[in-house]
Order: C-alpha cells, then sequence, then structure tokens
C-alpha cells in the first residue's frame, strides 16, 4: 500500500527573488507555485498592522487570504498593508487597526486565469504583454482540471528581469504601460480594496 502525500492549495512559494529571468525565459519560470508551506497565508480577519508585520517579518511581498475553513479567499500584497497606503483610507474614527485584512485583498473571483498549458509555448515578454492588455497585475494559473497551480505577478516578474523590457511595440517599455494604465485609470501602486 502507497501513502499519498497531501498538501493544500492556499499557500503560495514565491520564487527566489536572485533568479532572473529574461524577456525570453519561459512563461513558466515566472510562475509563483503553490507549495505545501502554510507560511504565506493569512486569516482574512486578521488585524491590517499585524499582518504587515508577519509579512515584513517572512520577507513576504504576497500572501494568500484564508477563512476560518481554510478556503483560499483572495491575495493581498504587503504594499496595499502599508501605513502609506492605509492613510488614503483611513479618517478620524476608524484608523489603521481598523482595517482587516479582508477588506484590503483582491477577491479570487475578479482575478483572471490562465490554463497551464498555454505557459509552456510563451515567454515572459508574452505574459507582460498580456498584463498590458487585460490591464491586470496578477493571473491565477490552473492546471487542465480547473485545478489552482499558481499565480503570476506582473510587479515580480518585472523585479527579476535580468534588464528593463525593450519590446516597443506601442510605444514604450513593458514597466512603463503598466506604470501609465495604473495612472490613466487612477490606479495607485497594486492599490485594491474590498467595499
Amino acid at each position: 500500500m502507497k501513502t499519498l502525500q497531501t498538501y493544500t492549495l492556499n499557500t503560495l512559494e514565491i520564487n527566489d527573488n536572485s533568479f532572473s529571468l529574461s524577456e525570453n525565459s519561459p512563461a513558466s519560470a515566472a510562475l509563483m507555485n503553490f507549495s505545501h508551506s502554510t507560511r504565506m497565508t493569512l486569516h482574512a480577519d486578521m488585524p491590517v498592522p499585524e499582518a504587515y508585520k508577519i509579512m515584513a517579518a517572512e520577507n513576504s511581498q504576497i500572501n494568500y487570504v484564508i477563512n476560518d475553513h481554510h478556503e483560499l479567499l483572495g491575495i493581498v500584497s504587503r504594499n496595499w498593508l502599508s501605513n502609506d497606503n492605509l492613510m488614503k483610507y483611513t479618517d478620524k474614527s476608524h484608523g489603521p487597526s481598523f482595517w482587516s485584512v479582508f477588506d484590503l485583498m483582491l477577491p479570487i473571483s475578479e482575478l483572471p486565469a490562465v490554463d497551464d498549458a498555454q505557459l509552456q509555448d510563451v515567454t515572459v515578454l508574452d505574459v507582460l504583454e498580456t498584463f498590458r492588455s487585460i490591464q491586470r497585475d496578477f493571473m491565477l494559473v490552473l492546471d487542465g482540471n480547473g485545478q489552482m497551480r499558481g499565480l503570476l505577478s506582473a510587479e515580480d516578474i518585472i523585479g527579476r528581469l535580468e534588464h528593463a523590457p525593450t519590446f516597443r511595440d506601442k510605444g514604450g517599455e513593458v514597466l512603463e504601460i503598466l506604470r501609465q494604465l495604473r495612472a490613466s485609470h487612477g490606479l495607485e501602486q497594486l492599490q485594491v480594496v474590498n467595499g
């Protein structure tokens, strides 16, 4: 009899930031894979200041948000939890400690998804162009059975590129295009607030 290895789908292993990418790297190299580590999850009810401290201590940029049943609800970026970002949403009666991770997460239902089979035939540059065309910073990656395999993050990919992207199909580098999209749509850098 064999024992199956079990794992949860509510965690994320962030790729080692020292692993650099080039524009021609396979898209699968940019994937932030789900792993069986529970280190990268935050509870939805956790106060934002506490969550920020945990993410800073773990040097984590993106964490998954789970509920009491350990179901994946969404993702949250450490940037979204920073005091500078929170000051935009606070007033005299509701300071930063009033907010929970749930209030600032990006719900899983709002993340566009791609099939992992598509990643086999495309490059990192193709992924960045897709981010530009869909005007999003994250994409879920699903396997052939519709199970979550991981996440693609524009910010992570750009941070890991050996040099800035050089393709110029519509007048600029990919990073500049992403910045322009954020500015033209009134978005701060990776800002998401649940209503």
